[in-house]
């Protein structure tokens, strides 16, 4: 029985360390590609814009102005504006721009984001297809940055970098978000990004995938679905966007959820990238994200290991070590006003993990919608 006990905290131990250490440090040691980047096209592609709203009357006014005032060819651009049966002033809002790039589609019922997107696309009239959100604002040459690699028809999509900004009232966002600026840069070097961000992200509308009305992460599984037609999914820093941080540690956990509950989702209908015979790719989808959605129950499976191995000096230690990080978190949620990373960085792991699991709990259950309210930022 102690050798099962061993076997079961090596391995959930080590896939954590592996996850969270020890491939980010490979990335940084693997050769990657160079590639070229490319010059301004003679002729811009034609471009839509896809926002699905609702209730939005506190960003829409300036998230179309942000738009209009691109650097991008205005007879190559259009905004959809995609109203999920709003019930305040953003119909509204929307209908006083004149601008014949803007235009609403409202719809009566609430269906979620990834049904507006599913009806907002038909009615798209461009080549490329950029999708953003309300609150997530456009740097003015983000457009240019993001459609001068579709020169290359290797090229199905392209994420863009989003910058948070703001006071994040004790979470810890900013070293995270780091972390997974990191990941995207050398895994979109090495092959491609694994799904993208739904703050500013571009693919071919030859490529759109339509996804289930259900569906939890639809940016995720877009992003997925396109490189499973063969096509890299790129990541450019100099596309940029910008959003606020989360108000508290209570909206950053509401958000991780929904997530959460999404990512146990994203698993079933990004299957096909798991397949071993995608190669880096699917090395990466495991490593990157599968054993991190799975980190809960590794955290609890190497806790009850290592308590059921206490009699052995080593596995006593370690067990220190496991409660020493725990105190860590729990002290960073006492004093979560405080920026100390000794403490802020555990307690938003466990945080985060924590979300996850209360996120897996509402996939089983079915109990997560499409149709959600969004984070205050």
């Amino acid at each position: 029985m102690t050798s099962l006990w061993i076997v079961a905290f090596v391995v959930s131990a080590g896939a954590i360390i592996w996850s969270y250490g020890i491939y980010p440090l490979l990335l940084a040691l693997v050769p990657v590609r160079r590639d070229k980047r490319p010059d301004a096209p003679a002729k811009w592609p034609t471009v839509s814009v896809l926002i699905s709203v609702y209730n939005e009357e506190k960003h829409i006014v300036a998230r179309i102005e942000n738009l209009l005032a691109l650097d991008y060819p205005q007879d190559r651009l259009e905004i959809l504006i995609g109203s999920d049966g709003s019930t305040d002033r953003t119909n509204e809002l929307v209908r006083t721009f004149s601008d014949a790039r803007v235009k609403l589609v409202a719809f009566d019922q609430r269906s979620g984001k990834p049904g507006v997107l599913n009806r907002l696309v038909p009615q798209a009239c461009s080549e490329l297809l950029v999708f953003s959100d309300a609150n997530a604002m456009f740097a003015k040459d983000a457009l240019q940055q993001l459609a001068r690699h579709f020169a290359n028809p290797r090229i199905g999509g392209v994420c863009g970098r989003l910058v948070l900004h703001g006071d994040s009232s004790g979470t810890d966002e900013g070293p995270y978000w780091k972390l997974e600026t990191y990941l995207k840069i050398r895994e979109s070097a090495l092959d491609s990004c694994l799904g993208a961000n739904g703050a500013i992200y571009a693919i071919r509308k030859s490529c759109w995938p339509r996804i289930p009305d259900n569906t939890l992460v639809d940016d995720f599984v877009i992003g997925m679905r396109v490189r499973e037609r063969g096509l890299r999914i790129i990541y450019d820093t100099e596309a940029v966007a910008n959003e606020e941080l989360p108000e508290s540690v209570g909206h950053e956990l509401t958000r991780r959820i929904r997530i959460g509950a999404g990512d146990f989702q994203a698993l079933f209908l990004c299957w096909r990238s798991l397949l071993p015979w995608r190669g880096l790719y699917s090395i990466a989808f495991w490593s990157h994200k599968v054993l991190r959605w799975l980190a809960p129950f590794l955290m609890i499976t190497a806790l009850i290991s290592n308590i059921a191995l206490l009699s052995q000096p080593l596995f006593a230690a370690l067990l220190g070590l496991q409660l020493a990080f725990y105190g860590l978190a729990m002290l960073g949620a006492v004093i979560h006003r405080r920026k100390i990373v000794l403490f802020s960085a555990p307690c938003y792991f466990v945080a985060i993990n924590l979300a996850l699991l209360l996120g897996f709990f509402r996939f089983v259950t079915g109990t997560q919608q499409a149709a959600w309210k969004r984070t205050a930022r």
